[in-house]
């Protein structure tokens, strides 16, 4: 891959694998990480003795390519412990949850990741879409893009990677009336909050009529119900078939909600509109799932499951620190961040590893990322030297990972239910 990529023209003091494994597994974030510690890090581990001005030299556009390509054929290879329940009795051929993380860089990089013309206008902008299936674990997509490509562009240009019998749940950002006829199109299933920029319509007669929401939040106060579903209609262009889920949200949630809605249409000059503010009581969730296959029950608790891309955003920046940067030329930078987000890919194949054999061990337990992140980057300097030696590599799982799990469990709180037991309950339990 490093001659295709024309990483490696000829043979040099620093190969691909040495290259490789200094930005994987460094102990050092980007803020900290100077060509002084890549030097003596090379001569430490692999005898390499090189000037730091060859090392800046190394940092090239084909460097950057070549570790792209590298992350990206270690997603193609799907890197994932074999899923344990039998693939007949899984209501979806996937459960993906897509979102992006942004961070601040340095402003010299605003050239090639330029941020906002409002608050962030002349600094720059890492944006990072990211995609996995939950079901199975392997990681979908991974795109490092531009802020001002928002999630919403995202969402019609990546279309094509949607795969018949999926199941979707985006943030907000991604949902537009193209995005989910594009879904629908492809033979899968959308599960989104609805957008305060979709209009949703009851048909009567053959005729459209816009849902009376004064109406809905008198049914609710009358009838004290917890939840409720409508068949609807989105958009009279799209005349696109939803289920509609209305729960009504506590009172803390709703004044926060206004007060936050309130200051932004102050800044804008406009006021909220009676309809904006009985909707704001209320979470509103959107599917064309049929009722058969997923209760209105079971559509609220599985989207709760779309937070869990919250945590692995966490763990890259709370144990990986990719979001702490210093000043350095862009190819730097970039290779600095793949290398991280590599040995976070590796990292998650050995969480799953670790879920899949707790699992084994009584349905319904799971390990707690968080926690497995934490623990295991104490331990990734010895995976340098270990990693290619299959015997050492077992010993340090044996020795190191497996006393750790039963302390890794995910904690059930009272009154709450995890997303382990989600899965469980809701994803395996139907054919």
């Amino acid at each position: 891959m490093a001659r295709e990529t024309q990483f490696v023209k000829r043979k040099g003091l620093i190969g691909a694998k040495a290259f490789v494994k200094l930005l994987i597994f460094n102990e050092l974030d980007q803020s900290q990480l100077s060509l002084l510690d890549l030097k003596l890090d090379l001569q430490s581990h692999f005898g390499c003795n090189i000037s730091r001005e060859a090392i800046h030299k190394r940092f090239t556009p084909e460097a950057v390519v070549f570790m792209k390509s590298l992350l990206a054929r270690l997603i193609e290879l799907r890197l994932k412990a074999e899923n344990n329940f039998p693939s007949s009795v899984k209501t979806f051929n996937r459960l993906c949850i897509k979102d992006s993380t942004k961070f601040t860089i340095p402003k010299e990089l605003a050239g090639a990741y330029p941020g906002y013309n409002g608050f962030h206008k002349g600094s720059a902008l890492m944006n990072i879409q990211y995609e996995y299936d939950l079901l199975s674990g392997n990681w979908s997509c991974l795109d490092f893009t531009k802020a001002t490509r928002n999630d919403q562009k995202d969402s019609r240009e990546t279309l094509d990677k949607i795969e018949r019998n999926d199941l979707q749940i985006r943030d907000l950002g991604y949902v537009t009336m193209p995005y989910l006829n594009g879904v629908v199109g492809r033979g899968a299933y959308f599960l989104n909050r609805l957008p305060t920029s979709i209009n949703v319509y009851g048909l009567k007669n053959g005729e459209y009529l816009s849902l009376d929401w004064h109406s809905i939040d008198k049914s609710f106060l009358k009838k004290g119900v917890s939840q409720m579903e409508l068949d609807v209609v989105l958009s009279k262009k799209y005349k696109l078939k939803s289920r509609m889920i209305i729960m009504p949200v506590p009172n803390d949630i709703y004044e926060e909600r206004i007060r936050k809605a309130s200051k932004h249409a102050k800044s804008k000059g406009c006021q909220l509109s009676k309809e904006y503010k009985i909707k704001s009581r209320y979470n509103i969730f959107i599917t064309n799932v049929p009722g058969d296959r997923l209760s209105a029950q079971d559509v609220i608790q599985i989207y709760r499951l779309r937070w869990q891309i919250e945590l692995v955003f966490k763990s890259w920046k709370s144990g990986l620190s990719v979001h702490k940067v210093k000043k350095v030329k862009k190819e730097r930078f970039e290779c600095q961040l793949i290398g991280r987000i590599i040995y976070a890919l590796v990292n998650w194949r050995l969480y799953q590893s670790a879920n899949l054999a707790t699992r084994a061990m009584k349905t319904g337990l799971a390990i707690s990322f968080l926690k497995f992140n934490k623990q295991a980057i104490k331990h990734a300097y010895k995976l340098r030297d270990i990693i290619e030696d299959s015997s050492q590599f077992k010993k340090w799982v044996k020795e190191k990972i497996i006393p750790l799990l039963p302390n890794l469990i995910v904690e059930t709180k009272k009154g709450k239910t995890s997303h382990c037991q989600i899965l469980n309950q809701n994803l395996w339990k139907l054919s």
